[in-house]
């Protein structure tokens, strides 16, 4: 009994330091410290958690998948986890399997965990994925879904209210939707928790359905909160020409 205990405090304090070590940049040390914790413990989660968010720090990949897979076999819900692993699959590009490991991860707890109400950033970074993937009928089909089923039971998350209205309406743009991309962007538009590509896309909105006016005007909205903003200059300059 004294020895598990002893065992125990070590393996906790090797975490800790490691811990302390990835803080301070000193990325080797911890996965030497990490590597020794689970000699010691095997099955500890946290230690290979911790070890493979050290070997993303390092640009290693592999190695984070693995140590991310393994926290998984031995805790399942082992907190962040899986949304690290999708991420690493990603930086591999896996894209497929991040987008289907985000989608796990989403039906899991399609109304939001510890209680904190639906997560909108959960279901925009879930769609996010599968446009990478190159399946933008899914991502459609996934907000779509949020918007008929979720989106009322947003609480404690609401400031990221826009991200999925965002998102939708660039793909309904694509598919050639465009009163609908204009509804969705106009309603991000006018959010309290608006941010500033929501006013990108609801000038690409206005763009595509052929209101120039309104675009120029948001277009011009948008260059002067951040003309640095991705897309924002090429849009300026397109609707300069009309």
């Amino acid at each position: 009994m004294e020895n598990s205990m002893d065992k125990n405090n070590c393996v906790t304090s090797l975490i800790r330091q490691a811990i302390d070590f990835s803080g301070n940049g000193e990325y080797s040390k911890a996965i030497n410290l990490l590597t020794q914790a689970i000699l010691i413990e095997p099955d500890n989660e946290q230690a290979f958690f911790e070890r493979g968010m050290a070997y993303l720090e390092l640009n290693n990949e592999p190695d984070a998948l693995a140590d991310f897979d393994r926290a998984l076999q031995i805790n399942p819900e082992y907190s962040g986890a899986r949304d690290w692993r999708s991420r690493t699959l990603s930086a591999l590009g896996k894209y497929d399997a991040a987008a289907d490991e985000k989608l796990r991860n989403l039906r899991k707890n399609p109304n939001g965990k510890y209680g904190m109400g639906v997560s909108p950033q959960s279901w925009a970074d879930c769609a996010t994925a599968f446009i990478a993937a190159g399946k933008h009928t899914k991502a459609r089909e996934l907000l779509e879904e949020y918007f008929l089923d979720y989106v009322t039971k947003v609480e404690s998350y609401a400031n990221y209210e826009t991200a999925p209205m965002r998102i939708l309406s660039k793909l309904l743009i694509q598919s050639g939707a465009f009163e609908r991309a204009s509804e969705y962007a106009k309603t991000a538009y006018h959010s309290q928790h608006q941010v500033p590509a929501d006013i990108l896309a609801y000038a690409l909105a206005l763009e595509a359905s052929g209101d120039i006016d309104g675009a120029k005007k948001l277009s011009a909205e948008a260059m002067k909160i951040n003309d640095q903003m991705p897309g924002a200059k090429q849009l300026y300059q397109r609707l300069s020409k009309y």
